[in-house]
C-alpha cells in the first residue's frame, strides 16, 4: 500500500517513523499508525457494517479477532438495547 521512494515496499518500522513525523507536524497527541486502523474497524463495526465486511477490509483471518478485539461496546448502545426491552410485571 506505501511504497517508497524508489518504488519497493515501505518497511514496516520506516512507515512507523514517517507517520510520527506527519503527526507531529499536524500537532496530533501521541496516536500510532495502528491506532487509526483500531479506530476505523470500531466506526465501521458502530456504523452496523455487517461484521464479515469489517473483517474482509481489516483483513483478519478470524472473524473472533474483528469481533473481540475491535468491537467495543458502548454504552449508549447498551442503554438503547436495554430500553428496547419492553418491561411488563411478572
Amino acid at each position: 500500500m506505501f511504497a517508497s521512494t524508489i518504488g519497493t515496499p515501505t518497511e514496516p518500522r520506516n512507515l512507523g517513523r514517517d507517520f510520527e513525523k506527519v503527526r507531529e507536524l499536524a500537532g496530533l497527541p501521541g496516536v500510532r499508525l495502528h491506532d487509526l486502523r483500531h479506530t476505523v474497524v470500531s466506526l465501521l463495526l458502530g456504523l452496523g457494517t455487517p461484521p464479515h465486511v469489517v473483517q474482509a477490509i481489516a483483513r483478519h483471518a478470524h472473524i473472533d479477532v474483528t469481533m473481540s478485539i475491535y468491537a467495543h461496546t458502548n454504552l449508549d448502545a447498551m442503554r438503547q438495547a436495554l430500553d428496547a426491552i419492553e418491561w411488563r410485571e411478572l
